[in-house]
């Protein structure tokens, strides 16, 4: 699934298409929380340090899906 800026996904696009990029990214295992324009992203432990190093890069990527403000959530990935 691609962006489009002429079309406005909806919610479960944007998640999916979030949970894409960041496999792409090399973090299989992350939680996708829509809070309207913002996106709160759960990583399990092992994908912590690489979601830090790559912080710029997925906010980048999360910002062309669509959300205005992207989060980390600290809080262990217990999905």
């Amino acid at each position: 699934m691609e962006s489009n800026p002429t079309k406005k996904l909806n919610e479960g696009e944007m998640v999916a298409l979030a949970q894409q990029r960041l496999s792409e990214l090399g973090i299989a295992e992350a939680s996708i929380y829509p809070h309207k324009k913002i996106v709160r992203i759960q990583v399990a432990a092992s994908d912590f340090d690489r979601a830090i190093q790559i912080r710029e890069t997925i906010v980048e990527r999360m910002k062309t899906i669509g959300y205005r403000f992207v989060a980390l959530d600290f809080d262990e990935k217990v999905d």
